[in-house]
């Protein structure tokens, strides 16, 4: 398989981020990869995580309009 996924370099980190492509064969929607356990999971704990930021923003901005 080849990655079609757009690849992001930020600044001179060797680090390489990617832009990740729906249809990219090796990690697309449909992928192995991507429907593994291993990433359902991550993003199920991402989502949440999410989900748990937006609303402390949520409370600390009814927090301020109170005060």
């Amino acid at each position: 398989m080849t990655c079609t996924c757009g690849r992001i370099k930020v600044g001179s980190t060797v680090t390489e981020l990617r832009n990740w492509n729906p249809d990219c064969a090796e990690h697309g929607l449909r992928s192995g990869w991507y429907t593994s356990d291993e990433q359902v999971a991550k993003r199920a704990k991402d989502d949440e995580r999410l989900r748990d930021l937006q609303l402390r923003a949520a409370e600390a901005r009814r927090k301020a309009r109170e005060s």
